[in-house]
């Protein structure tokens, strides 16, 4: 205890530091169990058949996309208070009991069930993750935790999930969702009993300058300059970097001569996530030296680099290697566009704009050109559409890089 006294404050708080990070893993395991597994189950248990998952996680965007701008200005209205967080953890609480006395045994009906089950999960998963991340990050200019700390839970549940997932899934099945129920619990513990800030730094959530969050004010902040750069950027780079995710573990299988290479290339992702994890650790002090907006443009020039080395790879070591990169960029795109976003906008609109960009307008845009360069692929194959993406990506970097403002104490801000 004499040691944990000496570590300065808030790291030796477990209120005020360690809970958000618990929370953070805890709330996140439903991101492993759905993407990675879900489409498994509801094939083999529920029922479904390939066009119902497909369109089940349809929904979900949609569901992203319909409730991140009501959660936003929720969040903006309520700053501090857990209120919505606390609704996140009870829904997520209820997933066990609703996928197997809901879902599961209506299998007759697996059309209706696709739709309900993707508005639900959309809802806590595509919805939530937004309102819980601005409302961290909120809290870590308050109690002055790094935020980046917190989020490198994220990183430690992914290389905890799948083998707890993958365990389940062998031993019981039908119950598998039940593990969503189990670390929702603990979400909701850490958000009800011991998540807590400090009340005597709440005015730096406050923008007095700015009138107060209203619908007047959001529209006139949507049409501003900045914020209209700030969203082209965001739609000519992440969507981008992104979508070309979903097809290289196929472009990889390419280059082993139909010999399955599954646990080559899940080397390769482990170690984007141990990179990740690093990061995530060191990138204040990063932050400190190039601010915000100077992290945005980097992000964007790495993900360009990684998109040009996957369309000249002639071989699956590139290819490995590119997948890796993708682990010093990820840092910063969880920390940069939301500390963007406190220093540049309103602080009063935060949650707001931060749902409006880079939710919003980022999944509609994944909507969109998802389809499209998947077709790229079968029509011009990897190599090309490769090509095609990483110099699009490569313009709107240079695009950051000229026209992206810097924000207000941008280099100080994450320290506030």
């Amino acid at each position: 205890m004499n040691i944990l006294k000496k570590i300065k404050s808030p790291y030796n708080s477990f209120n005020k530091f360690w809970s958000y990070i618990i929370s953070e893993m805890s709330y996140n395991f439903i991101w492993p169990v759905i993407q990675t597994y879900s489409s498994f189950w509801l094939v083999k248990y529920a029922g479904f058949s390939h066009a119902n998952v497909g369109l089940a996680f349809s929904m979900m965007s949609l569901m992203g996309l319909i409730s991140a701008p009501f959660f936003g200005y929720i969040g903006d209205k309520i700053l501090e208070k857990k209120y919505l967080i606390q609704f996140i953890a009870v829904l997520s609480v209820l997933m066990g009991p609703f996928m197997e006395w809901f879902i599961l045994p209506m299998k007759g009906n697996t059309y209706v069930m696709s739709i309900l089950m993707g508005l639900v999960f959309g809802l806590v998963m595509n919805g939530g993750t937004g309102a819980i991340e601005t409302y961290e990050q909120r809290i870590s200019f308050v109690n002055g935790f790094e935020y980046s700390w917190v989020r490198s839970g994220v990183t430690i549940t992914g290389f905890i999930a799948p083998i707890i997932c993958g365990y389940l899934l062998s031993t019981v099945p039908k119950q598998f969702f039940w593990s969503l129920s189990i670390t929702g619990f603990i979400f909701l513990i850490m958000v009800v009993f011991f998540v807590k800030h400090d009340e005597s730094n709440l005015g730096v959530l406050h923008d007095e300058k700015h009138e107060k969050i209203n619908i007047h004010g959001i529209l006139k902040s949507m049409s501003s300059k900045a914020f209209i750069i700030f969203v082209i950027f965001l739609l000519g780079t992440v969507p981008l970097s992104q979508i070309a995710d979903q097809q290289v573990s196929n472009y990889f299988q390419t280059f082993l001569n139909n010999n399955p290479g599954v646990m080559l290339f899940s080397y390769s992702t482990t170690i984007q996530q141990i990179l990740a994890f690093i990061g995530m650790l060191i990138i204040p002090a990063v932050i400190k030296k190039i601010g915000y907006r100077n992290g945005l443009v980097i992000m964007a020039f790495i993900m360009t680099i990684r998109l040009l080395l996957l369309s000249f790879a002639t071989n699956w070591v590139i290819v490995a290697f590119a997948q890796i990169l993708g682990g010093l960029y990820t840092p910063l795109w969880f920390i940069c566009p939301m500390g963007y976003i406190f220093s540049v906008f309103n602080k009063n609109e935060f949650a707001t704009i931060q749902s409006l960009s880079t939710v919003s307008a980022v999944q509609i845009s994944q909507t969109i050109f998802s389809g499209v360069i998947g077709a790229g692929y079968d029509k011009l194959g990897f190599h090309t559409t490769y090509l095609i993406l990483g110099v699009i990506c490569g313009c709107f970097a240079l695009f950051a890089a000229i026209f992206l403002v810097k924000g207000k104490n941008d280099v100080s801000q994450m320290n506030q």
